[in-house]
């Protein structure tokens, strides 16, 4: 068997064992959490937020830890090599010995390695697999990001009608810092993204739609995720869903954590405005009724990381409002 090959096969048993653990204790980690956020469900969606982010965390954390795998075809710092090894007496070549013709000629070919692939584990296969799926997640992200500076590029400043009102909410929040605003004429609903520099993102046709308090309503519940450091914390339940791509407690724990998250917003986004919770669902409803969004400018558009979940998944859009919401 060739070494590469060995060292492969050793490396993904290793990778399967930690992924093995990572299954078992994220699954009783996220029925034990389920639990507790049903025995909760009056209270607010911040704690349920924040309870589902510790079965992502403890995802993430768990892959990290795989790191430490130990590189066993590699000898340890300090190691010493014994002269006896199989390896070694292998090259002792008795200068008097017979030599088989033409290995003076192509020293290189008496010994090729063998590079059989039915020598690979069904590990390595798995693990060879795994990366195959991880990047080609990751070029969809590139893309999608690429689309999303795309639309960023092309969008124009907003008005100054637009930048005081955003002004306005931001000082309610007790936002120090407000976000870049910029229209587009693109249909999608409004979104924020970018981490370090903040940026929302209107839709133009959304301005002669709504009235200025309905108007209000919606840039508080984005402001909201940019208080809430959404556009942050949103990294580890994707980056959980993207190497457990395999796993639904992964995609369970995403789906909770966005919805918390947009309950969160609405939350704090009624609180401020001061409309009640019937009011706020008839502008969702008019929101969806006037845009469909093309799939790209959703929250999957900017990778899930845009701070926004799809209007139609939200309380209140053609649903009531759940109780907590309330």
């Amino acid at each position: 068997m060739s070494s590469g090959i060995d060292a492969l096969n050793r490396l993904s048993a290793e990778w399967a064992t930690l992924v093995a653990a990572a299954i078992w204790q994220s699954t009783l980690w996220a029925l034990i959490i389920a639990v507790i956020a049903y025995a909760l469900r009056a209270a607010s969606p911040v704690v349920r937020y924040w309870l589902w982010q510790i079965v992502a965390i403890k995802l993430v954390l768990t892959f990290m830890g795989s790191w430490s795998l130990s590189l066993a075809w590699l000898p340890a710092p300090g190691a010493t090599v014994d002269d006896t090894s199989p390896a070694l007496v292998e090259l002792v070549v008795d200068p008097l010995a017979e030599m088989p013709s033409g290995a003076l000629a192509n020293p290189r070919g008496a010994r090729r390695p063998d590079w059989r692939l039915g020598d690979m584990g069904w590990q390595s296969w798995l693990l060879l697999g795994w990366g195959a799926a991880i990047t080609w997640q990751l070029a969809q992200i590139v893309v999608q990001r690429y689309r999303l500076s795309r639309l960023l590029r092309q969008a124009a400043p907003a008005a100054d009608d637009l930048i005081a009102a955003v002004a306005s909410v931001c000082e309610r929040l007790g936002l120090r810092r407000p976000p870049l605003v910029v229209l587009t004429r693109e249909n999608c609903s409004p979104f924020v993204c970018r981490i370090l520099r903040p940026t929302l993102v209107v839709n133009q046709h959304l301005l002669t739609t709504l009235e200025p308090a309905e108007l209000r309503q919606v840039l508080a519940h984005e402001l909201a995720h940019v208080k809430r450091r959404d556009l942050l914390w949103g990294w580890t339940a994707e980056i959980a869903r993207l190497l457990y791509f395999f796993h639904p407690v992964a995609h369970w724990a995403n789906y909770r954590i966005r919805l918390e998250r947009e309950l969160a917003c609405d939350q704090l986004a009624m609180a401020i405005s001061g409309r009640r919770p019937a009011e706020y669902a008839d502008t969702l409803v008019r929101i969806v009724s006037s845009i469909s969004s093309p799939s790209i400018f959703r929250t999957s558009a900017a990778a899930g990381l845009d701070g926004n979940a799809p209007l139609e998944t939200r309380p209140g859009a053609g649903q009531t409002m759940p109780p907590q919401a309330e």
